[in-house]
């Protein structure tokens, strides 16, 4: 008896939640089997009320359930909208490229493998040199192998030939990478106005969502880092004469133009600097070498589309000016060639550009083309007239 007890016990206890439920709806209907025996086999209906606290209960139940799912799927729906968490840095020791193949023989094969060799291996320093940290005790050595490296390279046309490309890749790679770093794709700025009233639910409603995603501000030691990197690069380029190449990836990186403007001051001020830098070069007479005259000028504008923004929001700097007062005039007259040397409409664009961004920010007077702009008009209305 004790066992058949036992085992009509077992068969009562739910095995899921499912079962467990379904049990607690029939048991609202009908009594239970200690109520009127064990041995009886007919269904007799409770009165209706217990019957109808037990339902209550049961629909208590079920809206406790749902109510758990719902919010569930909505935590779930705002941590979709959070970032994810950013990837693993890769390894300090790239992949060497695959060897050439042996199927030339002579002096031309052996000085085409040397050349990717020299390329490969002056590319393996520059690439540790620009993922150490600043405070690491191996950067000066890495650092200083680079420049040693670089200074000795200056032997033919060959060696600088490879110096050349090695420096174009790891310019463009520490750019690719603090690009990567600004974030703030996003679309159209609606859109990322209305992802940021989201995430700012978000972190009220899930602190830990907040610190994953961290500020929306751009900047932070590493940032500053890789600016500072460019700028060595690109004086590293342009002793080597390929000033042109960093200028032109430099003005094609449009959105790190645009997040620089929200950056942080000490970020804005190495941006700054290195947007001077090569703006300079981008006025030079060098420039104009390799490509047409219509090539060059749209490169030259998207030198001005991309950082003369920056140049009329961040020239403060943090505690003193970025520029000194001499050089401040000369990268007037620098931006005045600049535009004068685009086409009509670019001109338009480029002073239109700078007028809108000179005026929103009151701290600052510099630059000022308000010569190059009323040059500009006249000559516009000379047209007309």
């Amino acid at each position: 008896m004790e066992t058949q007890q036992q085992r009509r016990h077992q068969l009562r206890t739910p095995m899921d939640p499912l079962v467990s439920l379904a049990a607690s709806f029939l048991s609202a209907f009908s009594p239970s089997s200690r109520e009127h025996g064990t041995t009886t086999s007919t269904i007799l209906l409770l009165p209706l009320p217990v019957a109808a606290a037990r339902a209550l209960s049961v629909l208590r139940r079920l809206a406790l359930l749902a109510t758990q799912a719902f919010i569930s799927l909505f935590f779930a729906f705002l941590s979709a909208l959070s970032p994810p968490p950013p990837p693993p840095p890769p390894s300090l020791a790239p992949s060497l490229p695959p060897p050439l193949r042996g199927d030339r023989a002579g002096a031309g094969a052996t000085a085409a493998v040397a050349s990717t060799c020299v390329e490969r291996a002056l590319g393996h320093v520059l690439w540790v040199a620009s993922r150490l940290p600043v405070a690491s005790r191996k950067y000066e050595l890495v650092r200083g192998l680079a420049e040693r490296l670089l200074d000795e390279n200056n032997v033919g046309a060959r060696v600088a030939a490879v110096t050349r490309a090695a420096l174009a890749g790891a310019f463009e790679r520490t750019l690719g990478q603090l690009e990567a770093s600004a974030g703030g794709e996003w679309g159209p700025p609606g859109m990322e106005l209305a992802v940021r009233a989201v995430r700012s639910g978000v972190r009220w409603w899930r602190p830990t969502v907040a610190a994953l995603e961290g500020n929306d501000a751009f900047g932070g030691p590493a940032a500053e880092k890789l600016a500072a990197e460019l700028l060595w690069l690109g004086q590293k380029m342009a002793e080597c004469g390929a000033a042109r190449e960093a200028a032109v990836q430099f003005g094609a990186a449009s959105r790190l133009g645009s997040r620089a403007l929200v950056a942080e001051p000490t970020l804005q001020v190495a941006l700054l600097r290195l947007a001077v830098f090569l703006l300079r070069h981008a006025n030079a007479a060098e420039f104009e070498q390799e490509e047409g005259k219509a090539a060059v000028a749209e490169q030259r504008m998207a030198m001005l589309r991309s950082w003369l923004p920056l140049l009329c929001r961040g020239s403060n700097g943090t505690d003193a000016p970025v520029l000194s007062g001499r050089e401040r005039a000369e990268m007037v007259t620098v931006l005045e060639e600049l535009i004068e040397k685009l086409r009509w409409e670019q001109q338009e664009e480029a002073l239109a550009l700078w007028l809108h961004h000179f005026a929103a920010c009151p701290d600052t007077d510099w630059p000022n083309l308000e010569r190059c702009y009323t040059r500009w008009y006249a000559e516009s209305r000379k047209l007309l007239a």
